[in-house]
């Protein structure tokens, strides 16, 4: 596997112009903090706000907090507790009964991650929106890197008996649908949190089409055409992304979400820190904002350094679920 499918160069190594290099203490220095380009870096989203849909699905809302904080793991049953026997009704001089939040504790901290990209003296004279160019592939680069980081966690924490595998070709006339129905409930008697989404690989969603459009079933057949918002409704679920999105990998490409699987998971909006979920984005401001850049002048040309502090948790392995299709 290709540890470095971004090229991207060690901290401390030379940097040419249109190169990309992890950014180094030194380039995240406060004196070079650049308020026009953090503010354009605030306001910017990919084309269409794809790679930030994708991320906000995989890890659901960000989550923030200090650099260092602690959260509680959703591994047991009591954060699906409901009231019974009127458990919640205060007699007259009692209190309320007390709730205490259960769970592992993990003490954590967020991650500094950032890139330095030099802008050639050529460019700056050329283009007057050099700079900004630079924050957006920045940018890009790092948002592709959370996604994968997120999906790389989610798909390693199914394991046992909710990790199966499909055939979905012409020949089996497979009903998909029914068998991720099937999966999204295989963790409900253990009350472990329900999947409420759904991520298909680009060849799982293909296969998918080929194998119910085969069918001698005429409903399963039709079925094959629903669309991704369509069966989020039949699924019961938030959402169903479909991942077409490719990042560079070596001197070939691969799909951000590996092709061949299909990824049932529970991620919420909330933004709470103990809420139970599968995966969290936690994520620190860095001088006040979720994005900073960083701009130094060199004679050659100019440093444009854009870096965050996030980190990406598996916050309970209940229930994830991961099909592999052949």
């Amino acid at each position: 596997m290709n540890t470095n499918p971004f090229g991207i160069l060690g901290a401390n190594e030379p940097l040419k112009a249109g190169q990309i290099r992890l950014a180094n203490e030194a380039a995240v220095n406060n004196q070079f903090l650049s308020d026009a380009l953090t503010q354009y870096s605030v306001g910017w989203t990919s084309p269409g706000g794809v790679l930030e849909a994708i991320l906000e699905t995989l890890t659901g809302a960000p989550v923030i907090v200090p650099k260092r904080f602690s959260f509680k793991k959703a591994d047991n049953k009591q954060a699906f507790a409901a009231v019974e026997a009127d458990e919640d009704v205060r007699a007259i001089g009692a209190d309320f009964k007390r709730v205490t939040v259960q769970g592992s504790t993990v003490d954590a901290h967020t991650v500094s991650k950032g890139l330095t990209i030099r802008v050639d003296r050529d460019e700056l004279n050329d283009d007057p929106e050099a700079e900004q160019k630079a924050v957006a592939y920045l940018r890009t680069v790092l948002l592709r890197g959370e996604i994968v980081r997120a999906f790389t966690g989610l798909s390693a924490a199914a394991t046992g008996g909710n990790a199966t595998t499909g055939t979905w070709t012409a020949a089996a006339k497979a009903d998909a649908d029914a068998e991720i129905l099937a999966h999204l409930h295989t963790p409900a008697d253990a009350a472990d949190p329900l999947p409420n989404r759904v991520f298909f690989g680009a060849t799982a969603w293909q296969k998918r089409f080929t194998t119910m459009r085969a069918s001698e079933s005429p409903a399963v057949s039709l079925g094959s055409a629903l669309t991704p918002e369509q069966l989020a409704g039949l699924y019961a679920v938030d959402s169903v992304h479909v991942v077409n999105e490719r990042f560079q990998s070596g001197s070939g490409k691969a799909t951000l979400l590996s092709n061949n699987l299909v990824l049932l998971f529970n991620a919420q909006r909330s933004g709470l820190k103990d809420d139970p979920s599968n995966i969290k984005r936690f994520v620190t401001k860095v001088a006040g904002s979720t994005d900073a850049v960083f701009r130094e002048e060199h004679a050659s040309g100019v440093d444009v350094t854009v870096a965050h502090q996030s980190l990406i948790a598996i916050t309970s392995s209940l229930g994830i679920g991961k099909i592999t299709i052949s």
